[in-house]
């Protein structure tokens, strides 16, 4: 199987995806991610890998049916989070990062 970029599986799952259920929209494609994220949390650890991979396609097609990509959308949110300060482990070990006071 040759390797495919970011991009080009977007695409392979988009097209899949509007092929496969025609009358999907942004809308309903984020009703669906909804309950998959909801099985990912529900799913035992043996499970949560393709949990995950659901999670990711339903992403993927948004972004298809949306018109942008998805690995840019990230490599843009992974500087801007890169640029942050981050705060302290809540009591359930999430650490968000600190936001500015409104100036």
């Amino acid at each position: 199987m040759a390797t495919l970029t970011l991009g080009e599986i977007q695409h392979e799952v988009g097209s899949w995806g509007d092929e496969t259920f025609p009358h999907s929209t942004p809308d309903s494609v984020l009703a669906h991610l909804k309950r998959e994220v909801q099985e990912l949390l529900d799913a035992d650890p043996v499970n949560r890998q393709a949990e995950c991979a659901d999670v990711v396609m339903l992403l993927m097609h948004i972004a298809h049916k949306e018109g942008w990509s998805l690995e840019r959308a990230v490599l843009m949110k992974l500087a801007i989070n890169q640029s942050r300060s981050w705060g302290e482990p809540d009591e359930q070990g999430v650490v968000e990062h600190i936001r500015e006071e409104a100036r």
